[in-house]
């Protein structure tokens, strides 16, 4: 949900994007705001925090952002955790601020709350921490809660009342339309005396030209394409998403277990297609073509092997609506996937500079692990900005070793 709408009607927006911006010019700054509304919505928030920085979120939504009036409330602490229960319901509102900018907030299942705190755990905080009503947070471990190291904690405070409803409305942190935040900050807003500049330089050239021409020239006309400067991000984030890939080729492992008399050895996954080495356990080639005929497989025949090679055909995501840092995508991936397969399983192999986004190569690693465990990784890659470049795995006494590919994009 984009917002939550308080008793007295106030709507409490969770923005889509959030950043920091840095232009030295005026006009530089007004294009990004602009480029960044076409894809995060018209209504936006702006507050200047230093020479040329801003501090912007946008969203579809009009309203007050949930996660900066919290931090208000509380005195703008630099790191910030607010837990508060909503009543006759299973979800609470969760703030959290690192470095005095918001790092999440919005409503959240009680039972994932810790999921979203658990990548504190490997980091140094001190945060001022405030809860309300029957949240799974303590100030010392219980059973079935979450609770901070004691050095990554500046203050613990369990309140008496909750504050959504009593939240003060702050000007500064309304979200309203592009053009009117723009003008409120004099952004791209041309001044009459600089018109007139304009207008007098451009009569002094016209008759300049007038003067020192002998004929009528006609410029070349040039026509430019406005191109959205996130259009590679978002292509690259539109296709299938590699927990759904995961799961089809461990659905393509449990079919290839089905050939009569044969057995898999070795399974490479890249471009929707699996190649997998195959050797027979008695068994004839007459056997394993009509599988594949079956199956909707190819069977090659090579001096080295024999290949069973199968298409996937795999749906596209939607595109992305937000664009994360690539550290917390990184740093959520490993804290998750510590619960399935324990250890430094993931190597970094290259970085590249896309211009407005990054995109980096990592290789996860596993060894002598089941299809459920295989399953298990794959649904932890779940709703991550990941794309599943490759896979190669060994399959050995029915326990598969490898490694997967992935492709981590953000900012």
């Amino acid at each position: 949900m984009p917002y939550i709408t308080r008793d007295d009607g106030e709507r409490f927006v969770i923005p889509s994007y959030r950043d920091t911006l840095r232009a030295a010019k005026p006009g530089l700054l007004k294009r990004e705001i602009m480029l960044l509304a076409t894809n995060y919505g018209d209504y936006a928030t702006l507050q200047k925090k230093g020479k040329n920085e801003f501090e912007v979120a946008f969203s579809t939504e009009s309203g007050y952002l949930l996660g900066e009036t919290v931090w208000a409330h509380f005195n703008r602490p630099r790191d910030l955790v607010y837990c508060e229960a909503i009543p006759n319901t299973t979800d609470a509102i969760l703030v959290i601020v690192k470095g005095s900018s918001v790092y999440l907030d919005g409503s959240f299942p009680i039972d994932s709350i810790a999921e979203e705190l658990v990548i504190f755990k490997t980091q140094q905080n001190e945060f001022d921490v405030y809860i309300y009503g029957n949240v799974p947070i303590s100030q010392t471990p219980e059973e079935n809660k979450f609770s901070f190291d004691t050095n990554s904690v500046h203050s613990f405070s369990i309140l008496e009342t909750p504050i959504f409803q009593t939240l003060p409305i702050i000007k500064a942190f309304e979200l309203q339309l592009v053009d009117a935040i723009l003008k409120r900050q004099g952004i791209g807003v041309f001044p009459t005396k600089y018109l007139a500049i304009g207008i007098l330089a451009l009569i002094l050239g016209w008759f300049g030209w007038s003067m020192l021409s002998t004929q009528q020239v006609t410029l070349p006309t040039s026509i430019i394409s406005v191109v959205n400067p996130y259009q590679l991000y978002i292509s690259a984030l539109t296709s299938p998403s590699a927990d759904q890939q995961v799961q089809a080729v461990v659905d393509q492992i449990v079919l290839l277990n089905t050939i009569p008399g044969w057995s898999t050895k070795d399974i490479n996954y890249t471009g929707n297609t699996i190649v997998a080495t195959v050797e027979s356990n008695g068994a004839l080639l007459k056997t394993l073509s009509k599988w594949a005929n079956d199956n909707n497989a190819d069977m090659q025949i090579e001096p080295q092997a024999v290949f069973v090679t199968l298409k996937l055909n795999l749906e596209n995501r939607s595109p992305p609506q937000f664009i994360y840092s690539t550290n917390k995508v990184i740093e959520r991936l490993i804290d998750r996937l510590y619960f399935v397969i324990p250890g430094n399983t993931i190597s970094m192999k290259s970085t590249e500079n896309k211009g407005q986004y990054t995109q980096i190569s990592l290789s996860l690693s596993f060894s002598d692990i089941s299809l459920a465990s295989l399953t298990a990784i794959g649904q932890r890659l779940k709703n991550l900005p990941l794309v599943l470049s490759a896979a190669k795995i060994t399959v050995n006494n029915n326990t598969l070793s490898g490694s997967l590919d992935l492709i981590v994009l953000g900012k």
